[in-house]
This record gives structure tokens, sequence and C-alpha cells, in this order.
């Protein structure tokens, strides 16, 4: 391209940056980046009522986490009113337009337009079927196809890339840039995203907001490399993809007409991936900043002893927030029982009852209390009890973790630590074998 690409994200601050518009944040970034050209932040904020600081700083918050740096901006609409006004009353003084009740409003001409979208091709609009358009309301603000306009054109955006639910505003904006003498910029419109069930996404049906992924351990790497992919291709059959890579690559003709369905399991494989590509200790750092947030982090933490337990799940978590969903049983002082794997695998189990008993004196023998000694004892009280290592352990694993499923049990009751160990073991002896029938 001859000229310097310049494109423009322009959310509202009227509500969380949600996988949609971080979709297209990205897909602008990545074409400014591939381009050598700039990405341009604006702020839509003309919505006095609805509007709020907190979302604007968890738009800021959310796309820097994202690494997705603006080059200019941001600009706000609200600090630009007079502008709008100005050019709405060049558009009253040509005879464009006509004023009723305090309100500034464009007669629209019946005409065909045509515009050749960079993703959907040629589609043609009929303006007789759009009513006038209101540019300045009457309290004095503009409306949101008039202000986006005279911000595009003045700010020189030469590529709108915007969700295809834009399309329809696509003929109004056209005929206000014609109507200014303002040299039209290039359309790109991104089908939108959906559900798995091909119904919009909303937030009913789970987390959409990028904070939320955020809070739920997602790291940036992986939940950029998802929403690449959600809708362009690199050209190959590759899912994990370096933004280096994707800034080489990038191609708005390589986005799909069709709309993209979200799936979580996709998306936890991404992070899961990226998580075992991190390094343990910076895996670690990571951990430790969630260990903090939640109360966990006391005076007294070994950060040794925290790096053995984060080695141990590193390739088994697919979230940040997951390591804590699997070491509950470690961090909390009392552990919740899976009801369905008591009754599987406490109840009607007469040898236990022997077994949890030299597994408590056991334990308490211990001098060595290391992984290896720990299996060597559990596996040797199974054989006294005359049933399979498995019989035994893994309603061990139930009795300590609460679960049937669970981190390495060796590896877990010496991270747990003796005493812990053998609390957790006379508790399954004096309370929950008794329920057995």
């Amino acid at each position: 391209m001859n000229e310097m690409v310049r494109v423009r994200f322009a959310p509202s601050p009227t509500g969380n940056l949600h996988i949609g518009g971080a979709r297209t944040c990205l897909f602008n970034w990545l074409f400014a980046r591939h381009h050598g050209g700039k990405f341009i932040l604006r702020i839509e904020d003309t919505d006095r009522a609805r509007s709020k600081e907190e979302y604007l700083k968890e738009i800021l918050d959310s796309l820097k986490w994202l690494g997705l740096n603006w080059d200019e901006g941001p600009y706000f609409q609200s600090e630009r009113i007079s502008l709008y006004r100005k050019y709405a009353e060049e558009l009253l003084s040509k005879g464009f337009a006509y004023e009723e009740q305090g309100a500034i409003i464009f007669k629209i001409l019946p005409e065909e337009i045509v515009i050749e979208d960079i993703i959907h091709g040629k589609i043609v609009f009929d303006t007789s079927e759009i009513k006038d358009q209101v540019l300045i309301k009457k309290d004095g603000l503009p409306t949101y196809n008039f202000a986006c306009v005279v911000d595009d054109a003045l700010m020189e955006i030469t590529h709108v890339i915007r969700g295809d639910d834009h399309i329809s505003n696509t003929p109004k904006q056209i005929i206000f840039y014609k109507a200014l003498g303002f040299k039209l910029p290039y359309f790109a419109h991104i089908p939108l995203i959906l559900d798995e069930d091909r119904s919009r996404m909303s937030k009913r049906k789970g987390a959409v907001a990028i904070s939320e992924y955020r809070e739920m351990g997602y790291l940036p790497e992986a939940l950029v490399n998802y929403l690449a992919l959600l809708g362009w291709s690199p050209g190959d059959n590759r899912e994990i993809i370096s933004l280096k890579e994707m800034i080489e690559k990038f191609s708005l003709e390589k986005v799909g007409k069709t709309a993209s369905a979200f799936n979580d399991e996709k998306l936890d494989w991404i992070n899961s991936q990226y998580i075992r590509r991190l390094d343990v200790n910076r895996l670690s750092e990571l951990l430790e900043e969630r260990l903090i947030k939640k109360g966990l982090m006391k005076e007294d933490f070994n950060r040794d002893w925290f790096r053995q337990l984060v080695h141990l799940l590193h390739q088994r978590i697919k979230t940040l927030e997951d390591f804590f969903v699997q070491t509950q049983f470690i961090f909390s002082e009392e552990i919740t029982y899976d009801k369905n794997a008591v009754e599987e695998f406490l109840y009607n189990r007469a040898y236990l009852r022997e077994g949890f008993e030299k597994l408590i004196k056991g334990l308490e023998e211990m001098s060595d209390f290391e992984i290896k000694n720990i299996e060597k004892l559990l596996r040797s009280i199974a054989e006294e009890l005359k049933v399979t290592a498995k019989d035994f352990i893994l309603p061990v694993r139930v009795a300590v973790t609460g679960k049937s499923v669970s981190p390495p049990l060796f590896e877990s009751i010496y991270l747990l630590g003796k005493e812990k160990t053998i609390a957790r073991i006379k508790f399954a002896l004096d309370n929950l074998l008794k329920m057995a029938s």
C-alpha cells in the first residue's frame, strides 16, 4: 500500500470490553502492524447517561493486558462536540440538512450506493429505504453515525474494520462522507462471534468480558491466539501461532464471511499449551500473584515448596485458576468431599478400617517423609490387606483430597505434609467409613 495505513478501534465506555470487541480491536491492530501503519484508539463517550469511568478503565486495562498498544489517543468524542456541530452547520448551510425542534437533520435523497467490502465483496444499498438522519440531537450531542464519519475523516482513517452488525450503518455514513467532501475509507466488516449453538453470545451463557477471562486465569497470549483464529486463518492448520507470525501473515482477504462459533474447549486447550511453554519460575510468579489476592500467601510461605507444587501441576492445568481448583485440598484446612467419590470408594470396603489404621501408624513412624517412602508404604499396606494397590490407593486419594481425581497421590501427600495427611485419614476413619452400610 502506498498510503500510510491508519485504523482505529472505537469502543463506548457503556460496558466492559467483550470478546467481540477485543477480536475487532485485534484485527485492526494486526492490520496496522502488518502494514507498518498506525493504530488509533478513540473513545465514543457521547452517551452521557450510560458512559462510566469504571468501564473506561476496564477497557483500557484489558487492551493493555492483551498487549494491544495504541499509537495515538485515546481521543474522546466528548471533547470534540464543537467539531461535530461545525460540520453539521456546514451541511445545514449547503442545503443538505434542515433544523427541526433544535435538532439538525440530514435529508436523504433516493440513490443507489455500492461499496466493495474487503471481506463481503460488493454490497448494494437503496437509500429510498433510509429515512432522514439526525446529525445533532436536540440536546446538542451528535448521533453515532455522524460523529463517526467526522472523526474517521479528520483522523485520516484509511480502513474501517468493524463487526458486520455495522453494515447497515455504512450507506448512511457514505452519504455523510460525500456531502462533506471527505475521502472514503475502505470498509471491512468482520462476521460476528456466536455461541457454540450458533446463537448470539450473551452474558447468561458465560463469560464474555475480557476481564472475566483474565480473572479465570487465561493468559493474554493464549486469548490473543484464540481470538485471531476466530474468523481468520494464517493459511495452514496450526492452532498455536505467535504474535510475530500473526503480524507477518495477517490479511483481511483471509477473513471468512461467515460467523465463528466460540468454543470454550478449544480456548482451554490453547491456554494449556501456553501454560506448558512457560518456565516453572514464571508460572510460579503468576500463581503467587493469585495466592496473594486470595489471601493464601502466609508469612511463612515456602517458595521452594510452592515451586514443587507448581512443577507437579505444570502439565496438568488448563488455566491459572485451575491450579487452585486442583490444589484446593492443599490450601484449605477443611475440604469438601465429593459425595459420589465417598460412596464409590469409601463405602462397603471392610478392609479400609484396618488399612487406614495401618497408614496412620506407618506415617507417624516414618522418619524419612519422602515420595518414594510414601509410595512404598501404601503399596505394602495393600499387599498386607490382600487387595490391589488400586483398591487401596483410590480410597486414600478420596480421604486425602476429597475427590476421586487429583494430582499424583504420592506427590500430593508429600506436599500436603505428614500432619495434615494423618489428620485427613483420621477424619475419614472416624467420620466417613462409619457411613458404610
